[in-house]
């Protein structure tokens, strides 16, 4: 009977943290190791050791593609002084992207920052994480399932 409620709990909470993450513009499945925190347009994912990713959304004005956000943020983020690692383009379920990570030399060490965007309709879904490289590359795995669980509603 105990063993019963305990599997009635974790599923009621893993359909919480699914549902918490399809109150906005967009879905997204969040593992049950991350916390989350909704404010207006972003949605945060945190770690307990302090990885954070971001997903949030903002209006395709003027109206383009994917390709030109992209472009424009590899733009702006060089001239930051931002340094390229990679840049993959990906499919979510109902999502083209542009996935592009960037080092940044902070003190004796880097931060990695990942920028995700895509672009349907009228929005541009964007996707952000960041942390030292370290800390951010044992999160890889867990990266990868959350942002390939984004999809837009409309």
């Amino acid at each position: 009977m105990r063993n019963n409620k305990i599997k009635i709990i974790f599923i009621l909470l893993l359909l919480v943290f699914f549902i918490a993450g399809c109150s906005r513009p967009f879905c997204v499945e969040v593992l049950p190791e991350f916390a989350i925190s909704a404010k207006g347009k972003n949605f945060s994912i945190y770690s307990p050791d302090g990885f954070k990713m971001r997903i949030k959304t903002e209006r395709n004005n003027p109206q383009k593609d994917t390709l030109f956000w992209s472009e424009a943020l590899k733009t702006q983020l060089k001239n930051d002084g931002y340094f390229l690692f990679d840049e993959v383009p990906f499919n979510s379920i109902n999502l083209e992207w542009r996935k592009i990570t960037w080092l940044m030399p902070v003190g004796q060490g880097y931060y990695k920052y990942m920028t995700a965007i895509a672009v349907k309709g009228r929005r541009i879904y964007i996707i952000e994480a960041s942390g030292e490289k370290e800390l951010f590359d044992s999160y890889k795995e867990d990266i990868e399932k959350i942002i390939f669980s984004v999809f837009a509603k409309k």
